[in-house]
């Protein structure tokens, strides 16, 4: 009598993987275009600006900016699991964990490149900043693991002062930027422009990689298993 092999593989188990990597090449995205942006010196989005604005006060180089998002992040994780730790996930660690060594790295390739200063070598740094961020984010919340330390203070506000998320998302955006400035982050052009069509780009982004990358990796899965 034949042995009947029994197949032990998880479908649930391996997307959940593959979310997580894909996840992590978001973060990695969004932390090399926060890199360029800052390099390009027109600006950031409202969190950026927060990060910049403290490497500012601090009196330290460019080059820590990473080391300074690491402490913000690490910070906040440790305030949301002091007030609400049930927005604390594995999401959370992959995007907080790795992002100021992306923002480092990012950095660090940028230097490597000797570009010259001039204004169309800073518009293109910060194109090229703005697609990363946009798309990072995009992709990130697409795989649907969990939220961003900064994404968890907002939905802890919105609970708090029981409001829409976007109402709370505003408050907390507003009180990075006005904090980031006072602080010494630099606002700009990116900054306006993050604030109109970021939102739009990494809600389109998110849905074209939903529909297509994760539907396509998902219906393989089901397959191999």
């Amino acid at each position: 009598m034949k042995k009947r092999k029994v197949n032990i593989s998880n479908p649930d188990k391996k997307n959940s993987i593959k979310k997580m990597l894909i996840g992590l090449v978001g973060v990695a995205l969004v932390g090399f275009g926060i890199a360029l942006n800052s390099a390009a010196m027109l600006g950031n989005d409202a969190v950026a600006i927060l990060y910049d604005g403290i490497r500012c006060s601090l009196g330290f180089p460019i080059e820590k900016l990473g080391l300074v998002t690491n402490v913000v992040n690490y910070t906040l994780i440790i305030l949301i699991f002091l007030i609400n730790r049930k927005y604390i996930n594995v999401g959370t660690f992959i995007y907080t964990i790795p992002m100021g060594t992306f923002v480092s790295i990012g950095s660090e390739l940028y230097n490597l490149l000797n570009l010259q200063n001039t204004l169309i070598i800073k518009i293109l740094t910060a194109g090229l900043g703005c697609s990363m961020l946009f798309t990072g984010l995009g992709i990130f919340i697409s795989v649907n693991i969990g939220v961003d330390p900064f994404t968890a203070i907002s939905m802890i506000l919105r609970d708090k002062i029981n409001s829409q998320y976007k109402t709370a998302k505003v408050i907390c955006d507003l009180s990075s930027l006005t904090m980031g400035f006072i602080l010494g982050g630099r606002i700009g052009a990116v900054t306006i422009i993050a604030a109109f069509i970021g939102g739009p780009v990494i809600q389109k982004v998110s849905e074209i990689f939903k529909e297509k990358i994760l539907y396509t990796l998902n219906n393989k899965t089901l397959k191999l298993s």
